[in-house]
């Protein structure tokens, strides 16, 4: 195991009627919030309506900023921080899901700073100090709302960076499993794809030895989502599933599931977001259908603890690490297929043609970060065989 320090300050209020504290915590933060919310579900639900009335109970001064879209763009942002600024907001509302908590995130830390917040992204700043941020989760799935990582698309530049600072934690979480089960079944499995990369990345990407703890600790993750995905498709509106689904995805990412494993890599996400930001795809879809193709290019460097992982999570048999290994790609595989994923880019209309701009925002990414064995020629190999 490496040494590392353990910090994750979010005060996690997680249960039915949990949205109940939201007055009382948001009193604590700040005297006027910026209510950051997505495009139509929360008004279609009426969770809207409720929060509002929460507010005006609590006395609580605010300024609404809705239309937050899937893969937020930075133009959004921008608008955002001038929200903040002309109403002298000194609090961060987030509700929904993970793209709404990332651009609220990004607003926080771009408008207590001159420069553009987009310098956050390309390694040109660092943050320093953020406006507190209390998160509502509406969509399991990425755990923005309870870890230190934002992802955020230029939409000039046409380009998706991702980037993770201590002091983007959100101060609260209050996660009511309720509020998720109005997510659609598409959602649910695309946000289950999302937990569950999360998940196994670090676990096939770490060299530190002596993790039985946090290979045990993600594989429990890997499964947990897996079978609670699977319940929720059958019973969409069932509190128990739903917050074992939202539970295990808010671990999967969070600083408890990588805690000693030293430098790990998201290359996965590295590729999709060059899918998403150029075909406007969602985030989960794109994993899905890079996945095979991604654990297949790295089948004699993972085989190991993929072997392992599929046996943990999976059960699967064989007689060798590498009869393991394959075997847990094909579960994959099967897994996608039964929660109604794409297994292939060109189910997402991508084709050949279309490769090579996304290895060029791969390269554009990696010359921010690095990624040990990841460069254009290598991602085009990778992307050529998940077409």
């Amino acid at each position: 195991m490496e040494s590392f320090v353990y910090h994750h300050p979010v005060k996690i209020i997680f249960g039915l009627r949990a949205l109940d504290q939201l007055g009382r915590e948001l009193s604590f933060l700040g005297s006027r919030v910026l209510f950051v919310y997505g495009q139509r579900s929360i008004k279609q639900t009426g969770l809207h309506d409720r929060i509002i009335k929460i507010l005006h109970q609590a006395g609580i001064a605010y300024t609404e900023f809705g239309g937050v879209q899937p893969n937020p763009l930075l133009s959004s942002v921008h608008r955002g921080i001038m929200a903040v600024r002309d109403t002298h907001c000194d609090a961060i509302l987030a509700v929904g899901g993970g793209s709404v908590v990332d651009a609220a995130k990004a607003i926080g830390a771009g408008s207590l700073v001159e420069h553009d917040v987009w310098r956050f992204f390309t390694g040109k700043k660092s943050v320093s100090k953020t406006l507190p941020l209390l998160s509502v989760p509406t969509v399991a799935g990425s755990g923005s709302e309870i870890n230190h990582g934002m992802v955020l698309t230029n939409d000039e530049q046409t380009l998706k960076f991702g980037f993770a600072h201590r002091c983007l934690y959100p101060r609260v979480c209050i996660a009511d499993p309720s509020l998720t089960c109005s997510v659609s079944a598409e959602q649910t499995a695309y946000g289950c794809v999302d937990a569950l990369c999360h998940s196994l990345e670090p676990y096939l990407t770490t060299h530190a030895p002596a993790i039985d703890f946090q290979r045990r600790f993600l594989e429990n993750c890997a499964k947990t989502i897996i079978e609670a995905t699977r319940s929720c498709l059958t019973e969409p509106s069932s509190h128990s599933h739903r917050a074992a689904l939202l539970w295990s995805s808010m671990m999967a990412l969070s600083p408890l599931s990588t805690a000693g494993l030293g430098r790990i890599h998201h290359s996965l996400h590295v590729l999709e977001h060059g899918v998403s930001a150029l075909h406007n795809i969602p985030h989960g879809a794109g994993l899905a259908a890079l996945l095979s193709g991604w654990l297949t290019s790295h089948l004699e460097e993972f085989c190991t603890p993929l072997s392992r992982w599929g046996e943990e999570v999976f059960g699967v048999t064989g007689a060798t690490d590498t009869a393991k290994s394959q075997a847990t790609v094909e579960a994959l595989h099967h897994l996608l297929l039964s929660l109604g994923c794409p297994t292939r880019l060109s189910e997402l209309g991508l084709a050949e043609g279309d490769l090579g701009p996304i290895c060029a925002h791969a390269a554009a990414q990696l010359r921010v970060r690095g990624i040990p064995g990841l460069d254009e020629r290598r991602s085009l190999a990778i992307l050529k065989r998940a077409l």
